[in-house]
């Protein structure tokens, strides 16, 4: 037998042979060593400015929305004739999962959710081509159908407010569209720039319906005359002997008062009139029906949005450099003030910060537990040197895998540095043991070392990866938040093993040969610490030998004590993500339909004015009559909403938004504003919605009466008020709308040559008014809109003598072939898998009740309402996605049992030692249940998150004692001598594993900084695994061992007959 194969013949790991020629070849040759280093050095260094920057992983949800418009039909109609066509064409699309749908006035948007994991690009395809085979079912007048993904990630990440002192809010609009804007659309990365509020110029031609009559003209007639002289026409060339020039014949207006003078033609005359006879042309500005004030000023709001792929932060901090330097140029005018609201790089870039922070001071507080037992300065230098170079190797993965740099990556990077030492502890000081303990020079020392920890790393370092590859395997939202936190751990541990095989062996070899002492072993803390190690060593050893006596009680004792664990683990609360605190509070104001414009501003300024006057506010950015959302702005009528921003939560300590909301609920409901609904919600991570709602709470109430629906849900909502934790509760757009029906007389308006469409358009033209065309000065443009006075359109009687063209040119007046009839309508009708619900919403305040107990409360509610036949009540937003979650986790954490106990079996080549080392994993339960309960932290998918990698992580110091305990059977020792004395010998490097884990997690379990929340259920579940894991496995392993071991021996002699060797493989001691 050769020598390389003597060395591997007593390994309890089969596998170590095939590659600990890696770690022999890296101690023989340091330089090639420390070259490759230099290799992964680089490209660690190359990668880390070219990752992109954001506060969570890019997320494609699975969602295409399909949007038809069909201006003036009623909400009813629309149902009919578009949405429920729609249904049932776009039911047959390949992997969709719910079909969700919403009717309202000239407007029908379906919602397609597909199965996780779908292409999304395929399921777009597959979804217009089912489109395009339903048109010829719709109606043939409506607006062409626009499908496009869903977004969730559609905030502004800039934003600011522009007023002037002086300017008028049309002047202000007018310079943020046509100045302003061009400036920041060029900006790389920016998706659009979008203005919303003030007032926007246009020239209006307001005309005077009795002169139109007397001169037998209709609005149509002045807009298509009005369109055919605001031209320029091109005539070609004309060439001569001299010249050869283009012509054009110029006839664009050149001031609103060259509109004024066009000449009209009057029917059936020779005569011609000038426009400014029947109307009266200004400069001026379309009717403002949605408001926009910061801070209670008149402002013109401002918002940038991202491409999907850009950078948040590079953007930001682009945009955020253009407008200062635009406004040290001058090219901002003096008179115009300006505050940006939103930055959406501060909170990225605080929370990267913060993690990246917890990693380096957890890396800190490890090394100090590292030094405190090496007393090395030496020994810990190659420690230390293992962490930034498995660090910069994680970097070159995680940009070669195409991750970003976020708060989950990063924080996967900082509960990885615990992980990064363990692998370089475990070697280095079995390394440093055989130098001083056997007196063998550093290279052999090196060499021999290595050897009996190699198969322990590999297969501790392969536990962590098998715990982790199943969470890949599944789909759902937990998948796409958590994925590449997973990613990341798992290049972290490959890089860790890759630096302990290979650069830490060869480092101790090299620097074993230095004679320089640092005599930091000499100081007196160091001793005292050594002394307190050694004597908990001789005291483990003694107790070891006792606690084998007690095998079973010690048994049945950890299995009560999971028992109780599992069962506590029902009382924790639940949640799916900790509440992130960025300060930004949306709060919303709705009246019942029909409230004008007018009564909305002023119930909105009485809510901004009371947010103003409440502590830390910062901003309050306020929109009436509409709101702006994915860069459209969408009129809603009776709405109003207000973008609070509140002081950095680190100034406000006593204050968190949590409690900020319930005070403002309190102060608003105390507002003398009649019918008003006031809705509060406290601060999300940006771009993560929990449906497409982006509500936390729904509850739908399913079946056909409208009516019946809505009074359950009444019923519902007074039921749900009071539970604690549970705001903003709503009816989704319950409203009765009102309607001026107006009744075509179909014979009357057909014996005129007219029918409904004509009449139709020519209302909406004169409520409206038509743009015929747009008036140009210089690089500008503006729309020309041709209408009715107010007076006119907004009284009924006024509007029946609106003339209509006929066919033949004769003027018909509108009560001559319709009546109006006042009634109403339902605002909206919604629709799930095809049949209508009525959907109550709510946001969740995890400052006052953890979500697993809201929702507990709101199914007890619910079982209580009595729902007649063929009526139902389904639940979204977190419910759905916490039971999604919960089920998958549960299918993780089997897998992942499943995977390291394979793993372990295939390592060593039996099955008696890989249950006795699974044995480690429940063990860590006991410890995140009473760490998550004693920081009063909920069980969130962080939490569980924690869990499955301590499944990985707690069986290493199992590997680590049933290893030590096979080498020392392999000797001759018996096999209560073998645990003891394998016991003693592993403590040390146990508790130095566990410690410096610990350490390294322990910035993150404090929630230091901003975002950093994100991660402290995550990492609170880690440290109290850890830790409980470590103590019980220190008895648990060795007593579980020998009971294992005997039952083994007398399975193997019961299946082979031969009983007298079961009872000399006995263990002699006795079993109390």
């Amino acid at each position: 037998m050769t020598p390389d194969n003597d060395r591997y013949q007593d390994d309890p790991a089969r596998g170590t042979r095939y590659y600990g020629g890696l770690t022999h070849a890296a101690i023989r040759r340091p330089v090639g060593t420390l070259a490759i280093a230099s290799i992964v050095i680089v490209l660690g260094l190359f990668f880390i400015g070219k990752l992109p920057v954001n506060l969570l992983p890019q997320i494609e949800y699975p969602l295409i929305r399909v949007t038809v418009n069909y201006p003036g039909v009623a909400t009813e109609v629309m149902e009919e004739q578009v949405t429920r066509v729609l249904e049932r064409g776009l039911s047959s699309v390949e992997n969709l999962s719910k079909l969700s749908a919403r009717a309202s006035e000239g407007r029908s948007n379906v919602s397609l959710t597909f199965e996780q994991g779908v292409d999304l690009d395929v399921a777009l395809q597959n979804t217009a081509r089912a489109l395009e085979s339903t048109r010829p079912r719709l109606p043939r007048d409506i607006d062409p159908p626009r499908l496009r993904k869903w977004d969730p990630g559609e905030w502004s990440i800039w934003r600011a407010g522009f007023s002037s002192p002086t300017r008028s809010p049309r002047d202000v609009r007018d310079w943020v569209e046509q100045r302003l804007l061009p400036q920041l659309q060029s900006i790389q990365g920016v998706a659009s720039v979008e203005a919303a509020g003030g007032q926007i110029r246009e020239i209006e031609v307001v005309l005077d319906q009795d002169r139109l009559r007397s001169y037998q003209l209709t609005l149509r007639d002045i807009a298509n005359q009005l369109a055919a002289e605001n031209v320029n026409v091109a005539a070609g060339n004309i060439t001569s002997p001299q010249f050869d020039v283009m012509a054009r014949t110029d006839g664009r207006f050149a001031s609103p008062d060259e509109i004024g003078n066009v000449l009209l033609s009057l029917p059936n005359s020779d005569r011609r009139i000038r426009l400014s006879e029947v109307a009266d042309v200004r400069d001026g500005f379309r009717e403002q029906r949605v408001f926009v004030r910061l801070n209670g000023v008149p402002a013109t709001e401002l918002s940038i949005y991202k491409l999907p792929e850009a950078n948040v932060v590079d953007v930001v901090d682009e945009i955020n450099q253009t407008v200062n330097s635009l406004d040290a140029s001058g090219f901002i005018p003096e008179d115009i003030d300006w505050r940006a609201t939103r930055d959406g790089a501060y909170f990225v870039r605080g929370s990267v910060e913060a993690v990246s922070s917890a990693a380096i001071l957890g890396a800190s507080l490890a090394m100090l537990v590292v030094l405190a037992f090496l007393g090395s300065l030496r020994k810990s230098f190659v420690i230390g040197l293992s962490i930034p170079l498995a660090i910069l190797f994680t970097f070159a993965l995680m940009g070669l895998g195409g991750l970003t740099l976020n708060v989950m990556s990063l924080g996967g990077l900082a509960l990885g540095v615990g992980l990064l030492l363990d692998n370089a502890i475990v070697m280095l000081e079995n390394i440093s043991r055989h130098q001083q303990q056997r007196h063998q020079d550093p290279e052999q020392a090196a060499h021999e070392g290595a050897d009996e920890v190699i198969s322990a790393i590999t297969a501790g370092t392969l536990t962590n990866l098998a715990a982790v590859v199943p969470f890949l395997l599944i789909t759902g939202m937990a998948a796409l938040v958590f994925r590449e936190l997973i990613l990341t751990i798992s290049f972290a541990v490959v890089a860790s093993l890759a630096v302990a095989l290979t650069v830490v062996p060869m480092l101790a070899a090299q620097f074993g040969k230095v004679t320089f002492r640092s005599k930091f072993s000499d100081t007196r803390a160091y001793r005292w610490v050594d002394g307190a190690i050694n004597a908990l060593v001789h005291r483990y050893r003694l107790i070891l030998g006792e606690v084998l006596s007690w095998r079973w009680p010690i048994i049945g004792g950890a299995v009560a004590l999971f028992a109780l664990a599992v069962l506590g683990m029902g009382r924790l609360g639940t949640e799916f993500l900790p509440q992130l605190d960025d300060g930004q509070v949306e709060v919303r104001m709705w009246l019942p339909a029909g409230t004008s414009p007018e009564q909305t501003n002023l119930a909105s300024n009485m809510i901004e004015e009371a947010l103003q006057s409440m502590p830390h506010v910062e901003t309050v950015f306020a929109m009436t009559g509409g709101h702006l959302y994915g860069g459209v702005v969408s009129e809603r009528p009776g709405f109003a909403r207000m973008a609070v921003k509140l002081a950095d939560a680190a100034e406000r300590p006593e204050l968190p938004a949590g409690l900020w909301v319930r005070q403002a609920n309190q102060k608003l409901r105390s507002l003398d504003i009649p019918n008003a609904g006031i809705w509060i919600r406290p601060p999300r991570i940006p771009g993560l919605n929990f449906g497409a709602s982006g509500d936390d709470m729904e509850v739908m109430i399913v079946g056909e009466d409208l009516d019946l629906m809505q009074a359950l849900a009444r019923e519902l909502l007074g039921d749900l008020e009071g539970i604690e934790g549970l705001a903003d509760l709503q009816m989704s757009r319950d409203d009765r709308m009102p309607l001026l029906n107006i009744n075509v007389d179909r014979e009357r308006a057909a014996a005129l040559g007219l029918n409904v469409a004509e009449v139709g358009r020519s209302l909406r033209d004169a409520v409206t008014g038509a743009i015929p065309t747009r008036y140009s000065t210089g690089g500008e443009e503006y729309d020309i809109r041709v209408r009715l006075p107010r007076a006119v359109t907004s009284d009924p009687n006024a509007l029946s003598q609106l003339m209509i063209a006929a066919p033949d040119g004769r003027p018909v007046q509108l009560s001559e072939v319709a009546t109006f009839v006042l009634g109403d309508g339902p605002e909206d009708i919604e629709r799930e898998n095809q049949v209508r619900v009525q959907r109550i919403t709510g946001s969740f305040n995890t400052e006052l009740n953890d979500v697993g107990s809201i929702m507990q409360a709101i199914r007890d509610r619910v079982d209580q309402l009595g729902l007649p036949n063929n009526y139902g009540v389904i639940f979204g937003g977190q419910f759905e996605t916490i039971e999604e979650t919960n089920q998958e986790m549960f299918t993780v954490i089997l897998l992942a049992l499943f995977l390291v106990f394979v793993v372990l079996t295939v390592q060593y080549e039996r099955l008696s030692n890989p249950v006795v080392i699974m044995a480690a994993a429940p063990l860590s339960v006991i410890g995140v249940v009473a760490s998550l309960w004693a920081t009063g932290t909920p069980l969130s998918a962080p939490a569980f998150l924690g869990l499955i990698l301590l499944i990985g992580i707690v069986v290493n110091n199992a590997i680590l004692l049933v290893e030590y305990i096979e080498r020392a059977k392999a000797r001759g020792l018996d096999i209560q001598a073998a645990v003891v004395e394998a016991g003693g010998i592993r403590l040390r490097p146990i508790l130095m594993t566990t410690l410096t884990t610990v350490a390294g997690m322990l910035p993150l379990a404090l929630g230091m900084g901003s975002g950093a929340n994100l991660m402290q259920p995550l990492a609170i579940a880690v440290i109290g695994g850890l830790l409980s894991a470590m103590v019980l496995s220190l008895v648990l392993i060795p007593c579980l061992y020998v009971i294992v071991q005997a039952l083994a021996q007398a399975l193997l002699a019961f299946l082979t007959k031969n009983r007298s060797a079961a009872a000399e493989s006995s263990p002699d001691t006795p079993t109390r």
